[in-house]
C-alpha cells in the first residue's frame, strides 16, 4: 500500500483548491492547477499557414450589441470557425458548420468551398441548417468569383484573428468577427434578444456554458475529451471514463480497458497520476521493515 507523504489538506493547498492556497484558486476556478501545463509554441492557435499575419491584417470587429444586426442581413455569410464537437452543442442562427475535426482544416474548407482551390466544394450537410449556397447566390459559380461578406465567430475571438487575416488573404474584402467571441456575447447580450441557440462549449472544467456565462449541462467525455449531453450519457456506449457515443466505434478494446484503468486510479486518487506525482512514495512495508529491528533491540 502506497502512502502518499503529504496530507489531503496539504496536497489541495498545493494545488490551489482551497482558499489558503498561495494562489488563491479555490474549488470554484475553472482550471485545477495540477492539471496546467506550459509549452513553447510556434503558433498559440495552429492554421498552418506560416503567411497568415493577424498582427499586419486582420478583420473588423463587431461589438456584440451590433451583431445580431449583421449576422441577420441575408446578404452576410456567417461562419463558425470552430470544431464540429463544439458546434454540435450550440452556434448562432443561420451559421454555416465547416465541419472541421482541427483548425488547421479550415483553409483546405475555404479554398474548396470558395473555389479558390481547382478541388470539388464540400460542406458538411449533417445537423447543419444552412449553407453558403443558401445565405448568397452560388459564390461557387460565379464568374468573375464575387466573394461575399463574411461574418466570423469563435469561442472567445482568438481564432477568428487568424481566420478573419486568411480570408483577407484570400481576396476577401469585408470579413467581420465578433470581438470577444460567444462568451462576450453570451455575458453581454440578454437572452430574450439573443440570436445564440444551445450552450457554448469552454476548454477548462465547466465544459459548457449558456447566457450569462451561467454554468451548462454538459459534461465531458474523459475518453475524447469532448462534450456530451445528458441524452447521450443515457446511450448503451458511453462509460464513464472510458467511451461515448462519439468515441466508442473509433476506441480499440486496449484502450478502453486503459482508460478503465485510468478511471480506476482517478477514483482511488482523485488525482490522475495519484498524490505521489513528481514525488517519492512512502512504502508502509518499507517503514514496517525499518521498524522491526528498533524494536527487537529494545526487547533485548
Amino acid at each position: 500500500m502506497i502512502q502518499s507523504p503529504v496530507t489531503p489538506e496539504d496536497e489541495a493547498i498545493h494545488h490551489g483548491h482551497t482558499s489558503q492556497s498561495p494562489v488563491g484558486a479555490g474549488e470554484d476556478a475553472p482550471f485545477r492547477w495540477d492539471h496546467v501545463r506550459v509549452k513553447l509554441k510556434k503558433e498559440i492557435v495552429a492554421l498552418g499557414d506560416p503567411g497568415v499575419m493577424p498582427t499586419k491584417t486582420v478583420g473588423k470587429y463587431v461589438k456584440p450589441k451590433d451583431w445580431n444586426a449583421l449576422i441577420s442581413d441575408p446578404d452576410t455569410v456567417v461562419i463558425d470557425v470552430r470544431n464540429m464537437y463544439e458546434i454540435r452543442i450550440g452556434k448562432f442562427k443561420r451559421a454555416v458548420d465547416p465541419c472541421t475535426n482541427s483548425f488547421r482544416e479550415f483553409p483546405s474548407w475555404v479554398d474548396d468551398q470558395f473555389q479558390l482551390a481547382e478541388s470539388d466544394s464540400q460542406l458538411c450537410s449533417e445537423n447543419n441548417d444552412n449553407t453558403i449556397g443558401r445565405q448568397s447566390e452560388d459564390v461557387n459559380s460565379s464568374k468573375p468569383k464575387e466573394l461575399p461578406r463574411v461574418a466570423m465567430y469563435c469561442t472567445g475571438g482568438i481564432r477568428c484573428e487568424k481566420a478573419s487575416s486568411f480570408l483577407l488573404s484570400k481576396g476577401f474584402k469585408e470579413v467581420y468577427h465578433l470581438e470577444g467571441g460567444i462568451l462576450k456575447y453570451l455575458e453581454e447580450i440578454p437572452k430574450a434578444e439573443s440570436l445564440w441557440e444551445g450552450e457554448c462549449f469552454v476548454f477548462d472544467k465547466r465544459v459548457s456554458v449558456e447566457h450569462g456565462l451561467a454554468q451548462g449541462t454538459h459534461k465531458l467525455c474523459y475518453g475524447c475529451k469532448k462534450p456530451v449531453s445528458d441524452e447521450d450519457m443515457e446511450s448503451p456506449e458511453w462509460e464513464y471514463g472510458v467511451s461515448c457515443p462519439y468515441c466508442f466505434a473509433t476506441k480499440s478494446e486496449e484502450e478502453k480497458e486503459r482508460a478503465r484503468a485510468r478511471q480506476r486510479q482517478f477514483e482511488t486518487w482523485g488525482v490522475i497520476g495519484g498524490p505521489d506525482k513528481g514525488r517519492s512514495p512512502k512504502r508502509l512495508e518499507a517503514n514496517h521493515t525499518a521498524e522491526e529491528p528498533k524494536q527487537l533491540s529494545s526487547s533485548v
